[in-house]
């Protein structure tokens, strides 16, 4: 039998693959169940390699390798997190699809990567751990603190600031409505004939709304609007709009809401009901500064005012749950070490007697055990059994393991190992979104 640390390389070669198919399913299923969950991907992929190492974790064998190797997945993971808060959350012009061909590209790059650094980093792993490193334990166990402790500090940090504030994929809806706008279908304001900034040169539709001291301006054509923000004291142009505006869909109804300092409007399309697929990017317009002009929002511009999104915070905090469980069971796993160590080792034969190799007097099994002859371990009952000898009383339950000191606990030690890889990955793959979003200024 392989020793228990290793891994052979058909086993850990597919660890990465395994989990990178994962991570793409979740990648590319998740918005299509829900086209806002933009941010939400990494943090499934994030809590996939939890459920992972959880369930793989079952089979001792290799698990410490693959555990490890999985810490690989960290770059990344932790680069797709810096790519997707580079997106824009608000939208002040037309998209053209480019930021969401960077979220597509970080969809294929995780697993991809992943899956390639995870079946390099079990190999690794299972080539460091074929030798008996002395190192390794202690330093491995110390990582496993220090990685829980700054991520519990983190997700703590993420808590405080969630109460303070809405999370950034939430920051858009916690804005209050001031109004919300039938879809431009009806009669318009005016008409503008042969507009030289129209789509097709032909005849706009105008439609104006007065909003709470905004003057919103929609000029459509037979499919879309553009749309237009002002203060109502200043109007803007009849119908004029850059070129570069975003279009909404004429058929859709439009939520606005404006934050309570008066500089920032968010103009947010509502689903169009009976459809069932909306192409439309579920992203909202946004216009900002003194004169409302359209702008592009992005997370470095919510710094102040928004927290890390709600999903990354979650996968965090399960992780740190999770570890905090295993970190318990190691505490017994290290409780059985002590006992194993301190033990008294003696020989059994087949009478059920048992001669200890230090002085203490020989102790006789209960008739019913048949564990075999040999070397054993007394981890309870030997003391209790001297003194109740002397003392003529009832003598307590004896409690026998049968093997050699050193492989005995060699079995522990390395279960110890295992659990503190696991804590150790679980903890690093979980935390990655929160660390990006703690580097972007999100969460301190």
């Amino acid at each position: 039998m392989p020793p228990p640390l290793t891994a052979c390389p058909a086993r850990a070669g597919s660890v990465g693959a395994y989990l990178g198919g994962a991570i793409l399913v979740a990648t590319y299923v998740l918005p299509v169940l829900d086209p806002g969950a933009v941010l939400c991907p990494v943090a499934a992929a994030s809590l996939l390699a939890l459920l992972f190492l959880a369930w793989r974790s079952r089979r001792p064998h290799g698990f410490t390798a693959t555990a490890l190797g999985l810490t690989l997945l960290f770059p990344a993971l932790i680069a797709h997190a810096y790519l997707l808060l580079e997106q824009r959350v608000a939208l002040g012009s037309r998209s053209l699809g480019i930021d969401m061909l960077d979220v597509a590209i970080a969809a294929w790059a995780a697993p991809l990567v992943g899956g390639l650094l995870g079946c390099l980093g079990s190999l690794l792993a299972s080539h460091l751990l074929r030798r008996e490193r002395a190192w390794l334990p202690p330093a491995l166990h110390s990582a496993s603190l220090m990685t829980l402790t700054m991520t519990a500090a983190l997700v703590a940090g993420a808590g405080v600031r969630l109460i303070q504030r809405p999370a950034l994929d939430r920051y858009a809806a916690s804005l209050p409505v001031v109004a919300v706008l039938p879809p431009a279908l009806g009669e318009p304001s005016r008409v503008v004939r042969g507009g030289g900034s129209s789509p097709s040169g032909g005849e706009l539709r105008v439609h104006e709304d007065a909003v709470a001291e905004l003057l919103i301006l929609r000029t459509c054509n037979d499919a879309e609007c553009t749309v237009m923000v002002a203060l109502a004291s200043e109007p803007p142009l009849a119908w004029g709009v850059p070129h570069r505006a975003q279009t909404v869909d004429a058929a859709a109804s439009l939520a606005v809401r404006r934050n309570s300092a008066g500089d920032l409007v968010l103009i947010e399309p509502r689903r169009i009901p009976g459809r069932l697929h909306d192409p439309a990017d579920p992203r909202p317009l946004a216009f900002q500064g003194p004169h409302l002009a359209s702008k592009d929002i992005y997370p470095r511009d919510l710094v102040r005012v928004a927290g890390p999104p709600l999903s990354w915070s979650a996968v965090g905090a399960a992780g740190v749950l999770f570890a905090g469980f295993v970190l318990r069971r190691r505490r017994r796993v290290k409780a059985r070490l002590d006992r194993l160590a301190s033990a008294p080792a003696g020989t059994r034969d087949e009478r059920g007697w048992i001669t200890f190799d230090e002085a203490l007097p020989d102790l006789r099994l209960a008739p019913g055990d048949d564990g075999p002859t040999g070397r054993v371990l007394v981890l309870s009952g030997a003391e209790e059994r001297a003194v109740a000898y002397r003392d003529a009383r009832q003598p307590g339950p004896v409690e026998v393991v049968h093997g050699e000191r050193d492989e005995l606990m060699a079995e522990v030690q390395a279960e110890l190992v295992r659990l503190d890889a696991l804590a150790f990955a679980a903890v690093l793959l979980t935390a990655t979104p929160l660390h990006a979003a703690a580097w972007r200024g999100l969460v301190f």
